[in-house]
């Protein structure tokens, strides 16, 4: 259920995407700490399984422009599965840097990139590392505080899959009420006309 839940709000952050609009996002310290919690430390691993250098000029400022793209693998070790069932999924991301200093614009853009890998390889578990995030209205802005929060609006959601929306369904119980007790009076004063 862990996993089912929201990211927490002390987990997310926001920026400004490539078209403007904000977005919210799970943290790169937020997915280790949530995979930490639910997997224990040294129940899971991470492994870059590619890293490329895609663009190293250098901008009208003199200043080095770097991007990198990784794909990362998280597995979850053997204890935590099911007995010869490893699992694992994997992702890739993109990161950029702009520094004077070559080695530091590598290393950030690097690190920029693997954290990207990571953490979308990491939504593939569950809603609470990212994966709620992609689904219109969940953001920074209504994301729980705790985790008893978390677990309430999680109980809610899967009560109105399996039940239906209740107060829907209350509404709809009572039009249907009122109808019958039309029909009801409409047959009463029907049956005291013929009378």
């Amino acid at each position: 259920q862990y996993l089912s839940c929201n990211p927490l709000k002390s987990d997310c952050k926001e920026r400004v995407g490539f078209s403007g609009r904000k977005f919210t996002y799970v943290s790169g310290d937020g997915v280790i700490r949530t995979m930490n919690s639910v997997f224990g430390y040294g129940g899971w691993g991470s492994e870059i399984t590619m890293e490329r250098l895609v663009y190293c000029e250098q901008d009208a400022k003199k200043r080095w422009v770097i991007g990198y793209l990784a794909t990362v693998r998280i597995k979850i070790l053997e204890n935590n599965t099911s007995p010869g069932i490893p699992m694992f999924h994997e992702d890739c991301g993109s990161g950029e840097a702009i520094d004077s200093n070559k080695i530091h614009a590598h290393d950030k853009a690097l690190k920029c990139a693997v954290t990207d890998a990571m953490k979308r390889a990491a939504r593939h578990f569950g809603e609470r590392l990212g994966n709620a995030l992609y689904i219109k209205g969940n953001s920074i802005r209504n994301a729980p505080i705790d985790n008893k929060t978390a677990l309430d609006r999680l109980e809610k959601e899967e009560n109105k899959i399996m039940f239906g929306d209740q107060t829907q369904l209350k509404a709809q119980l009572e039009e249907q009420q009122q109808q019958q007790q039309q029909q009801q009076q409409q047959q009463q004063q029907q049956h005291l006309r013929k009378m």
